[in-house]
């Protein structure tokens, strides 16, 4: 598998789709990797995904082991988004949510393959499923974009329903893009030879044509009001680079416990204002006056307090 993928690993800008192909270039991208969680059945299935294809060609353990599938096998997909929503789960049980602090998202999603043509990949609420497309780049080959959509199913375990106007759907967006970086630099180690804060380095060759490629970046200058552009995607770089600036001042367990945290007091239709102020509550709460003034002088760098 992808870790997270080979563009970050290998820290090569030049590599290509080319149409699924298993080329040479790729070969020092691929790991083996310990599945965890799984339930015994001998499928992709566990305590926090469950992976659904429609091409008839499901992973299958072989004397408990699966093969080592490579990315021009559908089953090399599979394994990508069992392995990453798990490792996902297993980051914010990491951060003490579920021993120390309330439990967050701890329930099986369906991960959905192969079932989407489009180049573009979505969680849906009404039936707590990830669907990863398949235009351009397979998205489930691309740990980054999987997680981003993890981070929606997070954020719909915490508050039903998150995300119905622009600005809670920008931080939804936001939140996905943090999560994908910070979970990947977490189980994959940081790159060093491409921007940690670029996201979904692999999947966006295909549409990009600028070095480094990414889909977003957590660390650009958006500020609030005056960069509103009333499209979900691009308005959240306003609220993602706060939350990157808040890991950069506390580092990542701090950051990302008081990030999450924050969000149990989130309304569906939350704005960037309210949305930063329960933030800097929670982190008063967990870490005292230093860390709140540390993550309200982030959202005053956005214009956002």
């Amino acid at each position: 598998m992808f870790l997270p993928n080979p563009v970050q690993d290998l820290g090569d800008e030049t590599l290509t789709d080319r149409k699924d192909a298993d080329y040479a270039a790729l070969a020092p991208a691929y790991h083996r990797v310990t599945l965890t969680d799984l339930d015994g059945s001998g499928t992709l299935t566990g305590a926090y995904a469950r992976v659904k294809s429609s091409t008839g060609k499901a992973a299958v353990s072989v004397g408990g082991a699966f093969p080592a599938y490579h990315r021009d096998a559908d089953q090399f997909e599979q394994v990508m988004g069992y392995h990453w929503v798990t490792t996902a789960q297993a980051y914010l049980q990491h951060l003490g949510f579920g021993s120390t602090l309330r439990p967050v998202n701890q329930r099986q999603i369906e991960v959905r393959i192969d079932q989407f043509g489009g180049d573009n990949s979505f969680f849906r609420e009404d039936k707590a499923n990830i669907t990863l497309g398949k235009g351009g780049v397979d998205d489930a080959e691309d740990a980054e974009v999987i997680v981003h959509e993890y981070g929606h199913s997070v954020q719909d375990g915490q508050v039903p329903g998150f995300g119905t106007n622009l600005e809670s759907g920008a931080i939804g967006e936001a939140f996905g893009d943090y999560l994908a970086v910070v979970v990947t630099s977490w189980a994959a180690g940081a790159p060093t030879a491409v921007p940690e804060a670029c996201v979904a380095d692999w999947d966006s060759v295909s549409y990009t044509s600028t070095v480094p490629h990414c889909l977003r970046r957590l660390d650009g200058t958006k500020h609030y009001p005056e960069d509103l552009r009333g499209e979900v995607h691009r308005d959240g770089e306003i609220w993602s680079r706060a939350l990157w600036d808040i890991r950069t001042a506390l580092g990542d367990t701090k950051a990302s416990t008081l990030i999450v945290e924050a969000q149990f007091a989130f309304a569906p239709d939350t704005s960037f204002r309210d949305a930063a102020g329960d933030t800097v509550a929670a982190a008063r709460r967990l870490y005292g006056n230093a860390a709140a003034n540390a993550v309200t002088r982030a959202f005053q760098a956005r214009g956002i307090l």
